[in-house]
């Protein structure tokens, strides 16, 4: 499955275009307040998503995304993107539609052209997060006399805004569920699942910190597989009281210099001494918590060469704690 999705995504939280080289742009536009005058609703402003396949020419900000998430240089970037948009079109040739993740669908039509439908509940927008819709009633004029009042509808009188029951009919009852309500409840959990995705860290590459892409809070949407060749430097953990009696192994008494299985990256203390204790009940007794300089990590294993580490983690790939784990060079 390709990676564009997500990355296009990321790259719409800051930027109004993104060019999908060899495939066309997509462009975020910007909808303002409106009222549905049906639901009786005030719905939020959101931003939905177009796309425009005259709009190839490469502009680089896609590519640059790819070299900073996977640690790979330009030229490979640029090919890695180009087999994507190749599986994209076969898998357009042989269905007929493509979906992209939190975007949308694109699809070719009988012309052969290609279209696209966005979702509804539009993409992530930062600066319209929490906004939520709200029901107002509606101010009519009734009677000869000019007289102001309040005019609901039964409809409107009992209707929440996921849920409507309607009881006009005593024998048949009629279950209503306003569609908008739920995308939009839909898009703010895709949204706090995102902010609440473990992040992997930052790589270095010959002496020079590379930049990292913009939205880190999001970073992690790329797999932590494709960054195996980071080299970070730690510090041990602070010592901290504990009640349990859990064995932990000394820092101090092992080599400065060694690799070592990253089991968990950027989660907080209490629950990366809980998945120590966890693996150690099985058996693990090399898994420990190491503070780095950007976050704290549960490590497992004192390994020579990447190569030991490597055939290690291999080994290991079958377990669930070393489902999506890789190889990190420790030098204190």
């Amino acid at each position: 499955m390709t990676k564009l999705d997500r990355h296009i995504e990321i790259l719409l939280l800051e930027n109004d275009c993104v060019i999908v080289p060899g495939l066309g742009g997509f462009v975020a536009h910007h909808v303002s307040a409106r009222y549905d005058e049906q639901d009786g609703l005030f719905l939020p402003p959101y931003r939905t998503l177009g796309f425009n396949a005259q709009l190839t020419m490469n502009d680089s900000l896609l590519a640059q995304s790819y070299v900073d998430a996977y640690d790979m240089s330009y030229p490979e970037a640029l090919r890695q993107i180009e087999n994507e948009v190749n599986e994209i079109y076969h898998t357009l040739e042989n269905e007929g539609f493509v979906e992209l993740s939190d975007l949308g669908k694109l699809a070719t039509n009988s012309e052969g052209k290609l279209e696209f439908e966005p979702y509804e509940s539009g993409i992530l927008t930062p600066m319209y997060y929490g906004l939520s819709s709200f029901e107002a009633s509606q101010i009519m004029e009734l009677g000869d006399d000019n007289h102001a009042t309040l005019a609901l509808s039964d409809a409107q009188e009992h209707k929440s805004k996921l849920i409507y029951i309607d009881n006009s009919d005593k024998e048949n009852k009629r279950l209503s569920i306003s569609l908008h309500a739920v995308r939009s409840v839909a898009a703010a959990a895709v949204f706090l699942t995102a902010v609440f995705l473990v992040a992997f860290p930052g790589s270095t590459k010959n002496g020079m910190s590379e930049r990292q892409i913009k939205s880190g809070v999001l970073y992690n949407l790329f797999d932590s597989s494709d960054t195996s060749k980071t080299s970070v430097h730690f510090k041990p953990l602070r010592a901290i009281a504990t009640t349990d009696n859990t064995p932990t192994k000394d820092v101090t008494d092992n080599p400065s210099h060694y690799w070592a299985i990253v089991v968990a990256s950027h989660v907080t203390e209490l629950n990366a001494r809980t998945y120590v204790q966890r693996m150690q009940k099985k058996g693990l007794e090399d898994a420990r918590v190491y503070e780095g300089i950007e976050s704290l990590k549960v490590l497992y294993g004192y390994y020579a060469s990447q190569h030991e580490a490597r055939k290690q983690l291999n080994a290991m790939s079958g377990m669930t704690f070393f489902k999506n784990a890789w190889i990190i060079e420790i030098d204190k």
